[in-house]
């Protein structure tokens, strides 16, 4: 168990060291480390991925809330989106999550590893939404589909969804740095419904080790949040030193590598 927690220890500075240093949730940090350590406690293979993700779901309402807290401070929340948004997306990410947990490990893994490979190749490629409408802005209709779909494939990774979100947002018009905010605060919403999902969807799971509740490890979620609070802050502070872009680039290949490795096993 120690071993583990100091790896939890570990897991969490890098996670929250390159959250802040490229403004990426730390879930595409964190599930594919879960996914090696949790054997460590006795978590049985065909509950590896779905303890994964709903361990990494409980550590993003932790860290969101602390990012999400400084974005409405700052006024970058535009509590105007999230009438129908967030609905959708806590809605769409618990009903997703009941499903993915019933999945085999080895369909939801290469799941995962495909979601990271597309994200991934996004920030290699910097794609960035081309000519967008002025005239186009957030509708009931448009909330509720996005928000739906968005909750959907967050649920397969773990994630927060910013990097989903984030675009949405801004294709509609919502400036940049408040599509950030309002996605940090969606982001939180989201690891709510999805950590609640994965409890109840293992409830009853046999072989789950102690301190677990359903599909959640709480060690792993205390080991990783102690340290991802203190080293985002200098993740953020790292931005203005070291070459982002540069680096960006490498660890997306560094995670394409790690999805492609669990596509394989």
């Amino acid at each position: 168990m120690l071993t583990f927690f100091l790896f939890c220890l570990l897991a969490g500075c890098v996670a929250g060291f390159l959250a802040g240093l490229f403004g990426i949730g730390g879930g595409m940090v964190i599930v594919p480390m879960m996914v090696y350590l949790l054997p460590i406690v006795g978590v049985p293979d065909s509950l590896l991925m779905s303890t994964a993700l709903g361990t990494s779901f409980a550590t993003i309402v932790v860290t969101a809330f602390s990012s999400a807290q400084r974005h409405h401070k700052l006024g970058n929340v535009v509590w105007s989106t999230l009438k129908y948004f967030a609905p959708a997306l806590m809605i769409s990410a618990f009903i997703s999550g009941q499903y993915i947990s019933k999945l085999p490990h080895d369909i939801s893994s290469k799941l995962f590893a495909c979601l990271v490979v597309y994200l991934a190749a996004k920030m290699i490629l910097s794609i960035k939404p081309k000519n967008i409408d002025p005239n186009k802005k957030i509708t009931p209709l448009s909330s509720i589909i996005g928000g739906a779909l968005i909750g959907m494939a967050s649920s397969v990774a773990g994630i927060g969804g910013g990097g989903f979100i984030v675009p949405f947002l801004n294709s509609r018009n919502v400036d940049i740095k408040k599509a950030i905010g309002t996605s940090a605060f969606c982001g939180m919403l989201m690891g709510i419904a999805g950590m609640l999902s994965f409890m109840v969807s293992g409830w009853n799971a046999q072989g789950m080790p102690p301190y677990s509740v359903g599909f959640v490890y709480f060690p792993a979620v205390l080991g990783i949040t102690i340290t991802s609070f203190f080293t985002s802050k200098l993740g953020a502070n790292a931005t203005n030193k070291l070459p982002v872009p540069t680096l960006k680039k490498a660890f997306a290949a560094f995670l394409i590598v790690v999805a492609i490795n669990m596509l394989l096993k």
